[in-house]
C-alpha cells in the first residue's frame, strides 16, 4: 500500500499533515531534543482539534526558517484542501479505528518525504548470519 494523495478521510489526511509538519520542523531546525512527534503525536492522533491549530501556528515559524519552506507551505495547503470545511474538518476525537488510519496516513506520507534506501530482505538476512 502506498500514499493515497486523493483520500479525503480526515484521519488519513491529518496523519499526512502531521508528517509534513514534522518534516518542515526538521528542515528548519534540524534534530532537536523533543520534536513535534515526541511532544504531540499521541494527542494529535487522539484529539486532533486541540493540537492541530497549535501545530499549524508553529509551522509558520518553521516554514520561514526552512530553506525550501515555501514548498512545504504549498504541500500543507494542498493537504488542508482535502478537508471538507462543512463536515468537521478537524475532528475533536478520533476513534481507535480512526487513530489507526491516522497512523497509516502519517507513515505513508513519511515514506514519501523520507524515501529510504530499499533494503533487500535476503541481503539483510545474510549479513545478520
Amino acid at each position: 500500500m502506498a500514499l493515497n494523495e486523493q483520500s479525503t478521510n480526515p484521519a488519513y489526511v491529518l496523519g499526512r499533515l502531521f508528517a509534513v509538519l514534522e518534516k518542515v520542523q526538521q528542515e528548519a531546525i534540524g534534530n532537536v531534543n523533543a520534536s513535534i512527534k515526541d511532544r504531540y503525536f499521541t494527542s494529535a492522533c487522539a484529539s486532533p482539534a486541540s493540537v492541530f491549530p497549535i501545530l499549524l501556528r508553529l509551522s509558520q515559524h518553521h516554514i520561514a526558517k526552512a530553506k525550501y519552506g515555501y514548498t512545504y507551505d504549498r504541500r500543507i495547503q494542498e493537504i488542508l484542501g482535502l478537508l471538507d470545511v462543512e463536515k468537521n474538518p478537524i475532528p475533536t476525537r478520533l476513534t481507535l479505528d480512526e487513530q489507526g488510519v491516522f497512523v497509516l496516513g502519517y507513515y505513508h506520507q513519511r515514506k514519501a518525504l523520507w524515501p529510504g534506501k530499499a533494503v533487500n530482505t535476503a541481503e539483510a538476512t545474510e549479513t545478520a548470519d
